[in-house]
């Protein structure tokens, strides 16, 4: 089994997939990744098994080496470590949003604003997202 492939599929969350799909893709290993990243390797080798916490600043030197934004690594790193309750399926369906809106982002090389939008173009463009008011439900 090559080097990279020593952290065996089954047991990697959905980071660790992540990262077990970049070195096939770089076609190097998680030794090189974690020299790269400056993160010690096996804290790199632990952020990438199912039930583990790696830190925030493990993530956003990952993510400054993998080309991607901290919070798709955040979000990747988080996913499924609680079980998902019927209302947070609206966040998890957010989280998902948040991943594709970055990834478009860098896919069409675009840069982040230098002054934070408005509040009032935030929800504009929201609402042309799809996003709607939420309404109390009646019993």
């Amino acid at each position: 089994m090559p080097p990279r492939l020593q952290v065996k599929t089954d047991d990697c969350s959905p980071l660790g997939l992540f990262v077990l799909q970049y070195l096939e893709e770089q076609d190097i290993s998680m030794n090189h990744l974690a020299e790269l990243a400056g993160v010690p390797q096996p804290r790199l080798r632990g952020a990438c098994f199912k039930g583990t916490c790696p830190t925030p600043e493990t993530l956003r030197k990952l993510a400054k080496i993998m080309g991607k934004h901290h919070i798709e690594l955040y979000t990747l790193a988080y996913q499924g470590r609680i079980e998902q309750a019927p209302e947070d399926v609206d966040d998890n369906l957010l989280d998902i949003l948040i991943r594709q809106m970055l990834e478009t982002s860098r896919e069409l090389n675009l840069a982040m604003p230098k002054v934070q939008p408005s509040k009032a173009k935030i929800r504009k463009a929201l609402i042309e997202l799809g996003f709607r008011e939420k309404r109390e439900e009646i019993p």
